[in-house]
């Protein structure tokens, strides 16, 4: 199993941040392999990925916690899965945001976990989250 994290400080208030990044519909808006994305049922989501060129869509789990400020995901059937974590920086007039995704090959995910946090900060200080 290849495991990748990344974490960031976000100049955003953690519950206004982690409400932004919870929803499924904005997945597209900073994670940079997710075309497209759509609560399927309760905890169930559908995503289409840009994989090196190829379109690929899939369904998977999808857990939210408010209160803990985490979401997980997975696919139904293999082993890719991972979470998304804000806390309170200190001072909590700020966030720190982990990503982490665990899968059965090697790849450029941390890279592409360090281009979500960038993606993450421009939403903040633009003012749409």
């Amino acid at each position: 199993m290849h495991e990748y994290e990344q974490t960031g400080t976000i100049m955003t208030e953690p519950d206004a941040l982690f409400e932004y990044l919870s929803d499924v519909e904005n997945l597209p808006d900073f994670l940079p392999v997710i075309t497209d994305a759509e609560q399927a049922g309760d905890e169930l989501a559908v995503v289409t990925a840009d994989l090196h060129g190829e379109e690929h869509q899939a369904e998977g789990w999808l857990r939210v916690d408010g209160l803990e400020r985490r979401m997980e995901w997975g696919t139904a059937q293999g082993p890719y899965h991972g979470w998304l974590q804000v806390d309170p920086t200190e001072t909590g007039d700020a966030s720190v945001v982990t990503i982490h995704v665990a899968q059965d090959h090697p790849s450029d995910a941390d890279d592409d976990l360090l281009d979500a946090l960038e993606n993450i900060r421009r939403l903040a200080d633009s003012g749409e989250i």
